[in-house]
């Protein structure tokens, strides 16, 4: 057994010399924490503000569980600091009605000869179409851009891409604000080698979504630093799936790269089931979903460590604590009215649907 010293020969070595002489930076401080910020039910079910700035952070879930309120949501929550909303919507999905309901901001334009009023975004909204139309000729198997399309539909590294170059504007001084990317949603695209062959191969997929590292490992933590002038954001949105052959656990579309570098995942609806109740008005025998009340639980936060779980309802114009319904139904009796295109001294029952059991409410 070996015996325990009685004397170490310490070498004299001077640390700051060290450092000076070679040029390190030995400078940790890091910004206080501050939030992109969501509505009050979200704060009332989990006890955190919303979205940690300078982390990334995933909402995931089966189905319609209301990931896309927590979506809009957060985008209203950038605009109303002061960040700049970069949306990535690769799903084909966006709805502008449902954005301005949950609080997203417009710009509204009047047409002087008609009267007409459109809405234009005061945020950047990449959809499918505007990646293919800068990508397409992009070859990223050889990293050339060539002179004719490769393809007609987008791909993984066009994010990618997107992302990269959206951050070097801003570190070129072209953009001068802080940047909360959103995506919509993880899992919706394939890899550039998967579009070529004409195969959806999920190993492909797995090995294009690891190309996120640099971005999440340094361009996105780096802007935490208090020497850092802007604070980067990435939120991202991901359905989910059981893997049944081995053991059952939860498994996320479009692989796992992105979940280890993920500091806060919100879980919305059941753990094996969508765990949804659907809620209901009816009148003149019409039937129409205004919302459904689902589940909710910080399923990792390596932010505060907070991890709590809830109920929450999700409505076309944002999240509601279900303890309040009540007054949604009355603050929006109108609209309820209109969906359901029946006179608005028109009684409205409602009621609530789960396991395809009906029961009214009281």
């Amino acid at each position: 057994m070996a015996k325990r010293p009685t004397k170490v020969d310490k070498k004299e070595f001077n640390f700051d010399d060290f450092i000076k002489k070679n040029n390190l930076n030995q400078s940790v401080n890091t910004k206080p924490l501050t939030w992109i910020p969501l509505s009050k039910p979200w704060h009332d079910a989990l006890k955190i503000p919303g979205f940690p700035r300078g982390y990334m952070s995933t909402v995931r879930g089966f189905s319609n569980t209301g990931k896309s309120t927590a979506f809009y949501e957060a985008i209203a929550g950038a605009q109303s600091i002061g960040d700049l909303p970069i949306v990535i919507e690769t799903e084909g999905n966006w709805n502008d009605d449902h954005a301005r309901q949950c609080g997203v901001k417009y710009k509204e334009v009047v047409d002087k000869e008609t009267g007409e009023i459109t809405y234009k975004p005061t945020f950047v909204l990449m959809k499918p179409e505007d990646f293919v139309t800068e990508y397409a000729c992009y070859d990223y198997s050889d990293s050339k851009m060539k002179s004719k399309p490769l393809r007609k539909i987008p791909v993984i590294e066009d994010v990618i891409a997107f992302m990269n170059d959206t951050l070097d504007k801003q570190d070129n001084g072209d953009l001068n604000a802080n940047l909360c990317f959103l995506w919509d949603s993880v899992g919706s695209l394939d890899c550039f080698k998967s579009v070529q062959s004409l195969v959806s191969n999920n190993q492909w997929n797995a090995g294009a979504m690891t190309k996120f590292q640099s971005i999440l490992n340094y361009r996105i933590p780096s802007s935490r630093l208090e020497k850092s002038e802007f604070t980067n954001t990435f939120i991202t949105v991901q359905k989910i799936w059981i893997d049944n052959m081995n053991g059952g656990g939860i498994k996320h579309r479009g692989g796992e790269a992105l979940f280890y570098n993920t500091r806060l995942i919100i879980h919305l609806g059941g753990q094996v089931a969508h765990g949804t109740t659907k809620l209901h008005a009816e009148a003149l025998s019409q039937k129409f979903q205004y919302g459904i009340k689902t589940k909710i639980k910080c399923e990792k936060n390596h932010i505060t460590g907070i991890e709590r779980s809830g109920d929450i309802c999700s409505t076309p114009h944002g999240f509601v604590n279900p303890d309040e319904l009540s007054k949604y139904k009355s603050d929006y009796k109108d609209y309820i009215h209109k969906a359901l295109s029946v006179d608005f001294d028109t009684e409205i029952n409602f009621s609530s649907e789960e396991d395809g059991k009906e029961v009214k409410d009281k």
